[in-house]
């Protein structure tokens, strides 16, 4: 029971999954240039690469939805270029989330928290 306690709110992201269909996941933590998603209420995560997973926004999720549904690939390649740099989830909640490690124990490099390099 401890662990409902402490579990902060995860944070909803658009991931795109397979196919290019947009999946709505939750954002677990963002650690050695992978954001980790998963179910709201699961108890295991995986690994992304930033550019796979994006700030949740419902408009644009619903317009990918639709798109991937109606097989409408031209639409939907369309959709998923209007996704920016600025839409990564890592670039919108890198600061929000808790790191998997204790921020005095990061070493001065900075490594753990870099976001959305090249």
């Amino acid at each position: 029971m401890e662990g409902n306690n402490e579990r902060t709110a995860r944070l909803p992201v658009i991931v795109r999954a397979w196919g290019d269909e947009p999946v709505k996941l939750f954002l677990y933590a963002i650690e050695n240039k992978r954001c980790k998603v998963g179910a709201e209420e699961g108890t295991r995560a995986i690994g992304l690469p930033f550019d796979q997973v994006f700030y949740f926004d419902l408009d644009k999720f619903s317009a990918l939805s639709t798109a991937f549904e109606q097989n409408d690939k031209a639409n939907l390649s369309s959709e998923w270029q209007k996704m920016t740099v600025d839409d990564f989830a890592c670039n919108k909640y890198r600061d929000v989330l808790r790191s998997l490690h204790d921020q005095e124990s990061i070493s001065s490099s900075g490594s753990a928290q870099e976001c959305g390099g090249q």
